[in-house]
């Protein structure tokens, strides 16, 4: 009797004395080490790079003893939404303290960051004017990744704060090629109000796998057959087999859609033809805008699913168990130098599509009410400095590189493209200096548009993803979208023109503005896709 009950509880045993056996003394925080608090969207690979260089960089430099303590709430949209609740309980707090009333219109407008006096309620305009010049804090240092746009608008309410940078290292910014650039293309790498600064780059495209694709009849051996362009990720015979990241969770996956729609509206354009009157420019913008969203959906139509983690699908396209996926660079180059080198040969490839993505900077920033400001200057000088960035781009085991992980995340440091860096790099012969001029980012086209694509995108391919898959597979069935032109124009439905996109984006500024607008698209697209499947099944053959 007693065996056998020792036997019953032996995995009992087991599970909880695993973890103590396996335990690592040297993983202990150190009581007496100074905290820094850092909340992030990237990966534990990264996070344990920058966390390890950082204290041995304090260490031996300035004889100080760093640990980091790191909040991952979740992508970041999620972010954005956690720092933001924190304000508002942090400065109600403090605006409660001075015996002054708290209401919702103050809620909604301290961090707005279009407010004008003269439109203001008095009491709002006082409350922004008080949370500008406040110390609110919820208890974090940095924000360390995200996208320009998120990390912008942080700024812009107020949450971020000047950090100093260009005080404390002026010759980064000097001469006509400084190390580190404002932007380029287009894009915003480094803001002028010192708020956030680029730390790496990044650029978005197709990650795909050979074996997948040869199964469906693809000549793996002609790399003009294989997916190159975001047009590519709609083809038939890739039906059911393309991922993609939900949008309205990861800020990389809407700046990749964001790229789409930009290629889309630059072709139009440019088959117009040149010297455009205004006129006719805003008419070939407007329609780019209905072609990108028309591939959109036929890309919806042929995606097995839509995930919240962004680093889910080039996993998923490296196991084989779908063919293609969108997905930002590192995560797809990370991910087929790890497939190669323990399957033994190239599995898996990841590709820019060729004019089909700017090149944007990754940023970091410290956020206002930092507690521990001075550890977080000498963070954010680190990440930018020479020693922070050999662990973007050096390959595992090279001098000052990375120990554990290849990061493979191109540096933003114009001095880092010459030999006496790259011969180090996981990537030498990679230059997004080169790749950004293949590119040109029109932020007046799309960027103010960047939170509305985001919400849309939701409600136009993932909440009704669905009927948007039974349509596409009808069409496909009917002979493909040339054979049924009254299903495809059914399917091609958008509920508002690019000329009415900014009134819809100010529409779902507020968050039960938006849950309405939402559903009214979903409804509008649910009945579009349920109407195109209907006509393609009329004349399937």
């Amino acid at each position: 009797m007693l065996r056998r009950t020792l036997i019953a509880l032996m995995p009992l045993v087991i599970i909880i004395a695993l973890p103590l056996l396996m335990r690592r003394d040297e993983v202990k925080d150190d009581p007496t080490a100074e905290q820094l608090v850092i909340v992030s969207p990237h990966n534990e690979a990264i996070r344990w790079e920058f966390e390890n260089a950082f204290q041995k960089y304090c260490r031996e430099r300035y004889n100080r003893k760093v640990d980091i303590d790191w909040r991952t709430p979740g992508g970041t949209s999620e972010i954005i939404l956690y720092l933001q609740g924190g304000y508002v309980a942090s400065f109600r707090q403090a605006w409660e303290q001075q015996d002054k009333e708290w209401s919702s219109q103050i809620e909604a407008g301290f961090l707005d960051r279009k407010l004008k006096q003269a439109d203001a309620d008095a009491t709002v305009w006082e409350a922004r004017q008080t949370f500008l010049a406040s110390s609110a804090s919820v208890g974090i240092d940095i924000l360390f990744g995200g996208g320009q746009y998120d990390l912008a608008n942080l700024a812009k309410q107020g949450i971020l704060v000047p950090a100093g940078v260009r005080e404390r290292h002026p010759e980064w910014f000097a001469g006509p090629q400084p190390i580190l650039d404002n932007g380029l293309s287009g894009e915003i790498w480094c803001d002028p109000n010192d708020c956030y600064y680029g730390a790496c780059l990044s650029s978005f495209g197709i990650c795909y796998n050979l074996d997948r694709l040869a199964a469906l009849g693809y000549d793996v051996n002609d790399p003009a057959a294989l997916p190159s362009t975001w047009e590519s990720l709609a083809d038939p015979r890739l039906f059911g087999q393309v991922a993609a990241a939900d949008p309205s969770k990861s800020g990389s996956i809407t700046k990749c859609f964001e790229m789409l729609v930009q290629q889309r509206m630059a072709q139009t354009v440019q088959a117009a033809g040149p010297d455009l009157s205004q006129e006719q420019l805003a008419a070939a913008v407007g329609q780019g805008w209905v072609d990108a969203m028309d591939l959109i959906k036929r890309i919806g139509g042929n995606s097995r699913y839509y995930t919240f983690s962004a680093s889910k699908v080039p996993v998923d396209v490296a196991r084989g168990n779908l063919a293609a996926g969108m997905c930002i660079d590192f995560y797809g180059g990370s991910q087929a130098e790890w497939e190669e080198l323990h399957v033994g040969r190239e599995t898996m490839r990841y590709v820019t599509p060729e004019g089909g993505s700017s090149i944007s900077a990754d940023p970091i920033g410290i956020l206002r009410g930092a507690p521990h400001r001075d550890l977080a200057e000498l963070f954010v000088d680190f990440v930018l400095s020479p020693e922070g960035q050999k662990l973007w781009g050096y390959r595992v085991g090279e001098p000052g590189g990375p120990v554990q992980y290849a990061l493979r995340r191109p540096p933003i440091r114009r001095d880092f493209y010459t030999p006496e860096y790259q011969v180090h790099m996981s990537d030498p012969n990679y230059n997004p200096f080169v790749l950004a001029a293949e590119f040109e980012y029109h932020g007046e086209w799309t960027g103010p548009l960047f939170g509305l694509i985001r919400v849309l995108l939701r409600a136009m391919v993932i909440d009704p993803h669905p009927e948007l898959r039974d349509a596409w597979q009808a069409i496909l069935d009917a002979g493909g979208p040339e054979a049924v032109p009254d299903a495809m124009a059914a399917l091609r439905r958008l509920p508002f023109e690019l000329k009415d996109a900014g009134a819809e984006a100010k529409a779902i500024r507020l968050p039960e503005d938006r849950v309405f607008r939402m559903r009214d698209w979903g409804e509008f697209f649910r009945a579009s896709y349920r109407e195109a499947e209907r006509l393609a099944r009329t004349h399937a053959p």
